[in-house]
């Protein structure tokens, strides 16, 4: 688990070297292909964070990478320093560290994809139906319990085969975790907010597919980045995905 520096001030040192936190994404996006040339990387790098000035504190950022090895790093910024997690797992979430999450899941280990029964008394009970072996997987959606029903449903899954069929469970996965407009609020003064699922992405990274939807249009859009020219100098393209509902009227299909 190799740490590296992290500060709130710029630092003097080499500047091939620093970055800011927010610039780290693309930072890794342009210079690496696999993880294990990022790892070595960072443990030459400093970091540091800005103030924003709206949170009043350096915004908490929590990075899961994969490559097209099927490798997972996640890299978590606490008390100063970035560490790195290796991810068999697969799974993050926000809130709180990785390793609270990875210890939160021997909570649950007697969920089954399988239908349970018992015997009381000379008494066989039998679940209430298939997925009865899920009873006592938390429904909530905080951070926690979202990492636990992603973790064990896709755990569970069946196995896939191609990429089509991959982008359907991972779509099927999420929506067990999304939340609703309205469902988590919180009281500010006189104004109230919630948390809502705004977008999904999902990302093909052996065939460089990113796809993705909104909140408002669930059409699933996809950008082919093996047709983007990412030459320096060309003009930058915007997409626009606000798009109406839309649904497909079965009736127009048909010959009355």
């Amino acid at each position: 688990m190799p740490e590296t520096e992290y500060k709130e001030d710029v630092p003097s040192s080499d500047p091939s070297k620093v970055i800011e936190l927010f610039d780290l994404p693309a930072w890794i996006l342009v210079n690496f292909d696999n993880l294990d040339s990022l790892k070595r990387a960072l443990s030459e790098l400093t970091m540091w964070g800005e103030v924003n000035e709206l949170l009043q504190e350096v915004p908490p950022l929590h990075l899961s990478l994969q490559d097209s090895s099927g490798g997972s790093m996640v890299l978590e910024f606490t008390d100063g320093e970035v560490i790195v997690y290796e991810n068999p797992n697969g799974v993050l979430t926000n809130s709180p560290e990785l390793p609270w999450h990875l210890s939160n899941l021997r909570n649950y280990v007697n969920l089954s994809p399988y239908m349970k029964e018992t015997e009381i008394n000379g008494i066989t009970y039998k679940g209430i139906g298939f997925g009865s072996g899920y009873v006592g997987i938390p429904g909530d959606v905080t951070p926690p319990s979202r990492f636990v029903r992603i973790s064990f449903l896709r755990e569970f899954s069946n196995s896939v085969e191609t990429e089509e069929e991959g982008v359907m469970l991972a779509l099927h996965l999420v929506n067990t975790v999304d939340i609703p407009a309205g469902v988590s609020k919180r009281e500010e003064s006189s104004t109230e907010s919630f948390e809502s699922t705004q977008w999904v992405t999902i990302k093909g990274n052996k065939n460089l597919k990113l796809y993705f939807r909104t909140y408002d249009c669930a059409s699933l859009f996809v950008v082919d980045l093996n047709r983007v020219d990412f030459s320096y100098g060309i003009k930058h393209e915007s997409i626009d995905f606000d798009k109406p509902f839309s649904a497909i009227n079965v009736c127009d299909l048909f010959s009355f």
